[in-house]
């Protein structure tokens, strides 16, 4: 403002600078070669000079770069864009123009104020008149290229000048639509990474806890396994002296009749396969468990690795995870809506 000695009149709704924003799909730009993380090529850069060059001459201040404060080509986001802000200095002012009558004298009405002239389609007269110093006016810059239709002229044109070298369509005419500035852009990717974290950690705190339970069960069952083994090793102390009996009856040290020695055969084959059938059972559940119990403490490490990283998240960021959780939980909770942007007064290509 200064360098053009602009003035400007600070208002609380007056506009101090707006910006432009001109991109297109990723398709587009691998079209021309551009390929994310790498320099982009020669063709890129001449597409968007092309349309550096177009803004100069439709909102540049006569053409020139005077009124342009910044004008950066990013490559850091999604889909590279150029960014533009500039000041919307105008050097002429509407004016209202007054109807006059015979005498020359403007007329007026019963109340004393001045009427203001119309055209033969009853639309009221302006004149631009030149002012003593430029001056920051949003609501003249845009009125002297069209007023209400100035925005689509302006699109109008760039799909003439530079889209139509590029086989681009023309925008959606009459979009609301209203661009997100990096700023938010990066805000959005923030609370999305720790909505992320925050679903994660909840997943491997919950697996912890699963694997917890999961080998204390272990090990509950592998205690009962132990406890039932002891129980059959106290069933067979009763017939440890028969089964000594039959040993030295088969070693010839007893004098036993057949008949009490066919009974006692008898009696330890029936006990005996009795209490094979159940030591197999035994070993088949203990086996099983033996086997689950290792699943368990094989993932014990990487648990372990999952609830320091949320202890590490809790300590150093706690605001942010309970942000994120606040933002989960209102998600999952809130019926989607249509979604309505309003319009905003700054223009987006």
């Amino acid at each position: 403002m200064n360098e053009l000695d602009a003035t400007f009149k600070e208002t609380k709704k007056s506009t101090a600078f707006e910006g432009i924003i001109i991109t297109s799909d990723k398709e587009f730009f691998q079209r021309l070669g551009y390929i994310a993380g790498e320099d982009p090529p020669p063709e890129v850069m001449r597409f968007f000079n092309r349309a550096y060059n177009f803004i100069l001459r439709e909102i540049g201040y006569h053409g020139t770069d005077q009124n342009i404060i910044s004008a950066v080509i990013h490559f850091d986001e999604t889909t590279p864009h150029l960014q533009l802000y500039y000041l919307p200095i105008v050097d002429k002012e509407k004016k209202k123009v007054y109807a006059k009558g015979a005498d020359g004298k403007v007329l007026r009405n019963e109340k004393g104020s001045p009427i203001q002239a119309k055209d033969e389609h009853g639309k009221a007269i302006y004149e631009l008149n030149e002012l003593e110093q430029p001056k920051v006016c949003s609501s003249d810059f845009w009125e002297q290229r069209g007023g209400q239709l100035s925005f689509g002229n302006l699109q109008d044109a760039f799909y003439d000048k530079v889209s139509i070298r590029y086989g681009l369509e023309r925008g959606e005419v009459g979009s609301n639509k209203k661009h997100t500035t990096k700023y938010e852009w990066q805000k959005q990717q923030q609370e999305a990474e720790l909505a992320k974290i925050e679903e994660r950690a909840t997943i491997r705190e919950d697996q912890a806890n699963f694997a917890t339970a999961m080998r204390d069960k272990a090990m509950d069952e592998l205690r009962e396994i132990n406890e039932q083994k002891e129980m059959a090793s106290e069933e067979l102390e009763p017939l440890r002296e028969y089964l000594d009996a039959f040993k030295e009856a088969l070693e010839g040290d007893l004098p036993l009749s057949s008949t009490k020695l066919r009974k006692m055969i008898v009696g330890l084959t029936t006990e005996y396969k009795r209490l094979e059938s159940e030591k197999k059972i035994t070993d088949r559940d203990r086996k099983n468990l033996f086997e689950e119990l290792q699943k368990v403490e094989k993932r014990i490490p990487e648990l372990e690795k999952y609830k320091a990283f949320v202890s590490l998240l809790v300590d150093y960021a706690p605001d942010k995870l309970e942000e994120a959780k606040r933002a989960a939980n209102e998600r999952r909770n809130t019926p989607k809506q249509p979604i309505k942007i309003k319009t905003s007064g700054n223009y987006k290509l």
